[in-house]
Formats: structure tokens, sequence, C-alpha cells
């Protein structure tokens, strides 16, 4: 069996195949370069070598080839850690290409390498303030898709307890403040707050250990914690949204178009995160808000917005009920986010905030809706 073949195999095990195929697709259509940049601790190049080294074996089989940095923390080995790692991957069959930091034209022979199938291991130099400013300027002329640290601990915790993901607009003061972190763990979560106000695209910052960076990659729930700038959510009634943004937001969300009278219909207000990559729309009614559909890009799930949208509409009604297709792939977070649901052969649908009384006429409304969406979704 090829190497691909296992590595395909093995994505099955850490996700649904419907995800890895999804990202698979994403990470290989777009320019080599951009998707990823993955920074290995100086302790885990000293002590899970292998590991990195058989997750970049396999990236590479998948025609993946991450820009691996060095020296982010520790610069004093970096450079023999690099050529260690370099030495491995040729072992495993796998092109390296060595650079500095600090050389002119490192970012376009970093883009060249992996435009040739070649994995660039970039080393910093030992100026700590010179890192990260050189690491800015990579990320950002690269366009890099989601930068990686890889740490023996995997991701950040809280009373023991993984925190998955971090908005660094709102959740920042109370982070940077624990006492649970490490002070590189504290630095990690500063200099990213830097990095993703700075770069001028946006892009997800993640840190996770070696043994779960392709459940980090492939799946949106990941793996590991996910730093990230907040998204802007904008508020708006139904006739200040723009629809044909809104329409290839559903048309990419869900695989086609919203039927043709779709846009007629009595939806009261619009919650619309600025790029139109996501958008919650909904009716008000006697009983509460009905939530008409929640939509957001392929590309950006798992990025939060789904969250942060969620937050901004909780935020402004108490009572909230929806419907979705038995087969929504988010079922699972809906679960989470409902008080209560009926399970029907067509549909489930949810609730929020409900009173006893009111649920069954919610249920009914919910049911009684025309569908948004051809071929019945």
């Amino acid at each position: 069996m090829e190497t691909s073949d296992v590595v395909l195999r093995f994505l099955e095990s850490v996700g649904s195949r419907r995800e890895s195929d999804f990202y698979l697709a994403l990470f290989r259509a777009g320019e080599p370069e951009r998707f990823a940049a993955i920074s290995v601790d100086a302790n885990v190049a000293r002590y899970a070598a292998e590991a990195v080294t058989l997750d970049l074996r396999f990236l590479a089989a998948l025609g993946l080839y991450p820009v691996v940095l060095l020296g982010l923390f520790e610069s004093t080995e970096a450079m023999e850690q690099a050529t260690r790692l370099g030495r491995r991957l040729d072992k495993a069959g796998v092109r390296a290409l060595l650079l500095g930091s600090e050389e002119p034209d490192m970012t376009a022979r970093a883009a060249e390498a992996c435009r040739a199938q070649t994995i660039p291991i970039v080393v910093f130099p030992a100026a700590a303030q010179a890192r990260f400013e050189a690491l800015g300027t990579l990320v950002a002329l690269l366009h890099t898709r989601k930068l990686i640290f890889l740490h023996r601990p995997g991701g950040l915790r809280h009373h023991g307890t993984l925190v998955p993901m971090v908005n660094l607009t709102s959740d920042y003061a109370a982070l940077a403040q624990s006492k649970e972190l490490s002070r590189k763990e504290r630095i990690l979560v500063e200099e990213s707050r830097t990095l993703v106000e700075r770069t001028p695209h946006r892009f997800a910052i993640a840190i996770t250990s070696p043994l779960n960076l392709f459940r980090e990659l492939f799946t949106i729930k990941g793996a590991g914690t996910l730093l990230r700038r907040g998204a802007t959510i904008v508020r708006r009634r139904h006739g200040e949204i723009d629809r044909e943004r809104l329409r290839a937001l559903l048309t990419r969300s869900f695989g086609r178009p919203p039927v043709d009278d779709f846009f007629a219909r009595d939806i009261a207000w619009g919650y619309v995160e600025e790029g139109y990559r996501g958008a919650a729309l909904v009716t008000e009614t006697a009983l509460g808000a009905y939530l008409n559909k929640f939509a957001v890009d392929a590309e950006a799930q798992g990025e939060g917005i789904g969250r942060d949208l969620w937050q901004a509409l909780a935020g402004d009604y108490a009572r909230i009920f929806w419907r979705a297709r038995p087969t929504n792939p988010i079922d699972a977070w809906y679960v989470k986010l409902c008080d209560g649901l009926m399970r029907f052969p067509e549909w489930h649908v949810y609730w929020r905030g409900l009173q006893p009384g009111d649920v069954a006429a919610a249920v009914q409304f919910a049911l009684e809706q025309p569908v948004d969406l051809p071929l019945g979704s």
C-alpha cells in the first residue's frame, strides 16, 4: 500500500472522512507555501523528533509541505536541531532545505521549496526581539493559512482542563494574567495577539502537541488551543443585508443556493460577520426568535465564527428556537446549545429559553416553515 493511502486511512481515524477530505482539498487548492507554518519547540525537537519527522513525512505523502520553524524561543541548539531534522527527513525520503531567517531572500526561497515539494526548515536568530518580527514578516508574505506551535504539553489549560479556543480580543486580559500559564505560554499568547493584529490577512494560530497535529489540521474541532482574533458581527435589518454576498455564503456553506423566494420571506434581522463569512438570520415571533438560517463559510469553519455569531444572537434574544435536518453536520453543537429538542424523521427542532408551555407551539411553527434550500434541505 502506498504511503499516501496509509495516511488517508489514518485521517479517517482522527475525524470524519468528510472533514478530512474537505481540509485536504482546501490545503491542496491554494499555493503550496500558504498551507501552514509549524514552529517546533526546542523541547519537542529534543524529545519528540521522531514524532515530528513522522508528521512531516505523512504530510509530504499527501502533497503538503509546511514551512518548519526552529529557534523561536531557544536558538542555542536551533541550527543543530534543524540539521538533525533535515537528516531524518532525508532518510524518510522527504527533501528538506535549511534556511536562516536573516537571509535576504529567505521568504522567496521558502516559497520555492514548497512548490518544489521540499520542506523548508527556517532557523531563527539569537536576538530574541528579531525572532517574532521575522516570523510576522514570513507569515504575511507567504499568506500562511495556519501557524501551529508544537508544544509538548499540547494546548493551554485552565483549572486542569484544555482551553479549546481563545478570542484574543475579549479573552486576552484574563488569560495573560493566569498563573496556570508557563512563561513560555504567556509569551506565546502575547506574541500571537501581536501577530493577528499586525498581519494583513486573516489566519489561525494553534498550540498543540506533535501527537495531535493531524487532528488539529484535519478536523473542525481541532486538538489543541486555537488562538484567534474575534470576528466582528454586525446586526442588520433584512433589507440592509447584501443579498448577493449572503446568497454566495449560503451557496458555499450548503453546496447549493437558497430557493428563489428566500429573500422575500419575513426575516427581521441578520447577524453577519463583516466579511460575510458567517450569518444568522432571525424571524421574530411571539414565542421567541426563530433562527431561519445559520451558516458559516466552509473555509472558515473551525475558526470560531459560529461561536461569535451565536453569542451575538443569544445576547439579544433570551428565547430562541430552530430546526435542522437530522444529517446536519453540526447537530452535536446544536445539542450542546439547546435546552431541549424533539426529533422527527425530517427535522430536529431545538429550543433554548422557552417556557414549557410554549414548546409545542414553537415546534409546530418550526415544522411548518417552508424549506430554504432545494433538494429538501
